[in-house]
């Protein structure tokens, strides 16, 4: 009889069940992790409630961590035991973006990737293909707690966003929503020199974890306009016809229209926007405002896990604290519950392995 393992499966819109599916099978260069903790992406959450990324049927979860269970007879410098995080990517090596070496750019990337076509890590056991130490499987030092390492990937897209938007010692940097990813945006920015870094939310239980991580201040944007706090803190800065904020960097982490609109109003004339949310809806901007404050605007997805373990092992960047609340795999619809209430919840985490996080539940 084939092995099999408990996952939890998506099968549809609003609708996650946890069941028995065949056991992944390794080949010669791949390995097997047991899982102990997953994360609940804001991806996941999107794909959750709309069907956005996956089909029905996909374990998803790829912000994970565990512990090799079995090793390919080809795989070097892995073994058995050893504690990892991981990330399977598939990119099809021939389009212009592969050629040009911007792998992330590649339009086959998300049909064959962990948790997205590729099974997922809300499971007991996920299979990294092809892996090979310190590209798609890392080792954790022992200064990274169990909580945390999950929060590797998500703390690699803080990193990346804060080297795409270039940020600089002495930079005024705003960010608007401090879920998991604006947070980890936060931190980067602060460790890479930004002299003041302040955050916009509207829950207060993100606003207080955001003190925690360092931003300088925050701000309810249900009390007020929020541009207009921007301006009180880092002043006013004229342009053609109009004048706004005057930050050098604004980070979008919402997700939202609103928040897509106020970055252009925060930036400072030639300041830069990293969009790092991902919207549900199309948002309506002004485009006037781009040609008249000429800011750079890039956005930014994915990240390096070597540079966000460095961080985290030297205590850059902390996010064991970012953990609000723990389910075990059994009860994972129940943690997607939570996780979409964001006034309560930054990251919820699945506990699928041998010990179980904390805290335990809302």
């Amino acid at each position: 009889m084939d092995e099999t393992m408990r996952a939890a499966v998506l099968e549809g819109p609003g609708k996650i069940a946890v069941k028995d599916v065949p056991m992944p099978e390794i080949g010669e260069d791949d390995v097997l992790i047991r899982v102990v903790n997953c994360g609940i992406c804001g991806s996941d959450i999107h794909s959750f409630k709309t069907g956005m990324y996956v089909e029905p049927g996909q374990v998803m979860g790829h912000e994970f961590m565990g512990h090799i269970s079995q090793v390919g007879s080809q795989v070097e410098g892995i073994a058995v035991g050893d504690r990892v995080t991981g990330f399977s990517a598939s990119v099809c090596g021939e389009c212009d973006a592969c050629k040009r070496e911007q792998f992330i750019l590649c339009s086959k990337l998300f049909t064959g990737s962990t948790g997205y076509g590729l099974p997922g890590a809300f499971a007991e056991y996920v299979k990294i293909e092809n892996a090979q130490l310190g590209a798609n499987v890392h080792k954790l030092p022992d200064a990274i707690d169990n909580v945390s390492a999950a929060m590797i990937e998500p703390v690699s897209v803080g990193v990346a966003a804060a080297a795409e938007a270039n940020v600089r010692p002495g930079d005024r940097v705003v960010v608007l929503g401090v879920g998991m990813i604006g947070n980890a945006c936060l931190q980067a920015a602060k460790a890479a020199g930004a002299s003041e870094v302040i955050a916009v939310d509207v829950s207060p239980t993100r606003l207080e974890i955001a003190r925690q991580s360092g931003a300088d201040d925050v701000f309810d944007a249900r009390d007020g306009d929020a541009t207009e706090w921007v301006k009180q803190k880092f002043g006013i800065a004229p342009y053609h016809y109009n004048e706004g904020g005057n930050a050098d960097v604004v980070f979008e982490a919402a997700g939202i229209a609103l928040t897509i609109r106020q970055s252009l109003e925060m930036v400072r004339p030639g300041g830069t926007i990293c969009i790092v949310g991902l919207p549900e809806h199309a948002a309506e901007i002004d485009t006037t405002k781009i040609v008249h404050k000429m800011p750079k605007i890039v956005g930014s997805l994915g990240g390096d896990f070597v540079p966000a373990i460095a961080k985290l092992a030297s205590g850059a960047i902390k996010v064991k604290h970012l953990m609000t609340h723990s389910f075990p795999l059994e009860e994972a619809a129940e943690a997607f519950a939570v996780q979409l209430r964001a006034g309560e919840a930054v990251k919820v985490m699945i506990t699928a392995g041998e010990e179980q996080a904390t805290p335990r539940a809302a």
